[in-house]
């Protein structure tokens, strides 16, 4: 006896195996909506039922409204010849972080005129309370709204086109709670912005190179170049950059591993009472970086470090 035996409902017209007496009956309008469902809910499964949606674009659509990682578009740089602005984890919002530094880091890239700045990610301290009871007690700015206006404050005196991505303590604290992502309204505040996602970022090279920005989580290892080398080795063979940012462990680093130019990019912040206790430093300041793109890779890099005490 073949038991996948279907009618259609008498009610919406589907297809079902669901039968009240002797009449098809789909299980939606076989509902006693009075009784189990509200008004809301009554006209939310009608407007499904006259979608058309099939169950797999219902459930593509639900989850399309829970917070999603960005990730903006890529960067396309011009010229083989580039001068590049790099820094990052500036903590803005954190009593540690170094306002005269910044001021400092702008002036420079602004005298040098570098075709542009990257920022490698974590531009404010975000709100980890949940995480390090008392961290509020060290904040200069408390909430979203009120960094990222310092942050747009701070930023504003670099002049040169600005490329960011998004860290964790952004990523971790004002997205993950509450969906609000400081990069687009960074974006949309600083005209010479432009926000390359959240914890990844690429700037387009030419003769088919790239820079890759990244921004990690996790803890720190107390050899500065342990982190560089394990993510350097995670990178498949046909998709490594040419150049690879990245921030988080606020060291100042730059190794050629792999065939891959790997930056640590230091921070604008001084130690924390966080970073203290677990023995971790502080490599305050930024680098100006040229290069020249090659053919095969890059030709010729010439990295400059501007230490902060």
């Amino acid at each position: 006896m073949n038991k996948d035996i279907r009618g259609k409902c008498i009610h919406c017209g589907k297809r079902t195996r669901h039968k009240v007496g002797e009449e098809w009956v789909c299980i939606f309008c076989d509902m006693s909506l009075d009784d189990k469902v509200s008004k809301d809910e009554e006209d939310v499964l009608h407007a499904l039922r006259g979608s058309k949606l099939t169950p797999a674009e219902i459930k593509s659509l639900l989850a399309s409204n829970k917070p999603q990682r960005t990730t903006g578009k890529p960067y396309e740089a011009k010229g083989t010849k580039l001068t590049i602005g790099i820094f990052g984890d500036t903590h803005i919002g954190h009593q540690c972080y170094d306002a005269r530094l910044m001021t400092y880091a702008a002036k420079t890239f602004n005298d040098r005129k570098v075709d542009f700045v990257i920022h490698t990610g974590d531009i404010c301290e975000g709100h980890y309370e949940s995480k390090r009871e008392g961290s509020v007690f060290e904040l200069t700015e408390v909430g979203g709204d009120a960094q990222v206006k310092r942050a747009v404050q701070e930023l504003s005196q670099i002049k040169r086109p600005l490329y960011f991505i998004t860290g964790n303590h952004e990523t971790n604290t004002f997205f993950k709670m509450s969906g609000f992502d400081i990069g687009t309204i960074i974006e949309e505040k600083l005209k010479n912005a432009h926000y390359l996602g959240q914890a990844k970022g690429i700037i387009k090279l030419p003769n088919g190179q790239h820079i890759e920005i990244q921004h990690p989580d996790g803890g720190s290892s107390y050899a500065i170049s342990y982190r560089s080398q394990k993510i350097a080795e995670s990178l498949d063979g046909g998709t490594k950059p040419a150049i690879l940012l990245l921030g988080h462990y606020h060291k100042a680093e730059y190794l050629f591993y792999r065939n891959i130019h790997i930056f640590q990019t230091g921070t604008l912040q001084s130690q924390t009472s966080f970073m203290r206790g677990k023995h971790l430093s502080a490599h305050k300041g930024f680098f100006v970086v040229e290069i020249d793109v090659g053919k095969d890779g890059i030709s010729r890099i010439k990295p400059e470090f501007f230490p902060a005490y």
